[in-house]
């Protein structure tokens, strides 16, 4: 058995998961926004007491690890990184873009396709990240700034898109009929599927170095003083 706990802390709302060699068996969702901070632990506690269970007896947690917004990424991940080191469990990372992409897959299969999960990243600016059928990385998880030729390289080739930043794209690219954009949301079974694979594989992160995938600085502002 492989008990896991997953955290999704990239967007405004948080999502914490239990599942159980890759099935979800338990789900905790909050609808405030950007309030990770004051709820994440409530909720994981709640999620656990949903099935009778503690933290003491996960093996694991995966974390969705961005890019996002900066601030609830490194509650996500400081949150995962202390239940594990008190635990003595391992973290897994999974890149954010990666769990949108396959659930683009799961909800819209066209042969030979590539999938992509796209968030906004401000103005016109998207994080990008190009995954194979089997899951594989296209490349690397970018910040891209949408113009006319973004996807000019692609014109031989499908492109089916899930995530946020496809409200700002869509429209750009209306005649480009290899571009294929659904209205799948983040899969919760794709995520707790990625999780225990990676369990299973022994790919864990450092607890002491890793970071949230920010992919660009935080916008950071600061409050002007009346002199």
């Amino acid at each position: 058995m492989a008990l896991l706990l997953g955290i999704e802390s990239s967007s405004e709302y948080c999502t914490v998961l239990l599942c159980e060699n890759g099935e979800v068996k338990s789900i905790v969702q909050h609808t405030e926004a950007f309030s990770h901070a004051a709820v994440l632990t409530r909720m994981i506690e709640s999620c656990l007491e949903k099935v009778s269970l503690s933290i003491k007896d996960l093996e694991g947690i995966f974390i969705s690890m961005g890019p996002g917004s900066y601030t609830s990424l490194r509650v996500g991940v400081s949150t995962a990184k202390g239940i594990a080191f008190a635990q003595n469990i391992p973290v897994i990372a999974i890149p954010t873009l990666k769990i949108l992409a396959l659930s683009a897959l799961k909800y819209k299969q066209i042969n030979d396709a590539l999938y992509v999960g796209m968030t906004d990243a401000r103005r016109m600016e998207v994080y990008i990240g190009l995954y194979s059928q089997e899951g594989d990385e296209i490349g690397a998880n970018h910040a891209l700034i949408l113009n006319t030729d973004s996807f000019d390289a692609y014109n031989d080739q499908v492109l089916v898109f899930a995530g946020d930043g496809m409200s700002k794209a869509k429209s750009m690219y209306e005649e480009k009929k290899n571009l294929v954009w659904t209205s799948a949301k983040m899969d919760w079974s794709v995520f707790a599927k990625l999780g225990d694979e990676k369990y299973r594989k022994g790919d864990f992160s450092d607890l002491v170095n890793s970071e949230p995938i920010y992919l660009k600085p935080p916008n950071i502002t600061t409050a002007k003083i009346n002199h």
